[in-house]
């Protein structure tokens, strides 16, 4: 988590009383609203002129009347301190920073998150999971490459990129005679397991601390 402070408190406003002109463009301040900066008065023209700070977001002037966040040497509108990824407003709350990007600690958490390699979208709190040779999925991602249905945490064959299911894998690369076109072994579902079938590592995913 990171903190960031209200805006700077080395000037103050007021609505000048005495005859005072502006710093900078020498018009008359007496009446007017100015900023006192550094010893000196301006008008509010030349404050977001020449003294205001410039938002990193919008990049226009904060100016002088605005609420302004700054962290780390960077500054914002108030209003434009905000989530980059779902845009929630971030001025009265905790937040990440990451890579010089504000993130929401929903939206940071999810940016942390491994990414399914079947839907490519994030594993996130709550989901179940399945790893294999460093690569995840959702459970529900990790489907036979040729019937489509859910091999989950079941057996299954490696083909390159693609899986199998015991029975596709049996139907689809089973050796058969050229003759007949029947399998040379008739053998049990379980019988190609003893040839290191793949095998996942099942999980939930976690919050993260």
């Amino acid at each position: 988590m990171a903190s960031r402070h209200s805006g700077p408190t080395s000037y103050k406003v007021g609505t000048m009383a005495e005859k005072f002109n502006c710093h900078y463009c020498r018009e008359a301040l007496q009446g007017k609203k100015y900023v006192q900066k550094d010893g000196h008065h301006c008008c509010l023209k030349c404050f977001d002129k020449f003294c205001a700070n410039t938002c990193v977001e919008c990049r226009k002037p904060i100016g002088a009347d605005a609420k302004e966040v700054h962290y780390k040497n960077r500054f914002w509108h108030d209003t434009c301190f905000r989530c980059a990824k779902c845009l929630h407003p971030l001025a009265n709350e905790t937040f990440v920073a990451k890579d010089s990007k504000i993130f929401c600690n929903n939206c940071a958490t999810r940016e942390d998150s491994p990414k399914c390699k079947g839907c490519f979208k994030a594993i996130v709190a709550g989901d179940q999971n399945v790893e294999y040779k460093g690569s995840v999925w959702h459970k529900d991602c990790f489907t036979c490459s040729n019937c489509k249905q859910v091999i989950g945490t079941g057996s299954f064959f490696p083909k390159g990129e693609n899986f199998y299911c015991v029975t596709c894998h049996e139907t689809k690369f089973a050796k058969h005679c050229v003759k007949c076109n029947k399998g040379l072994v008739k053998a049990p579902v379980w019988w190609p397991m003893k040839d290191n079938p793949g095998t996942t590592t099942a999980s939930t995913a976690k919050s993260a601390p």
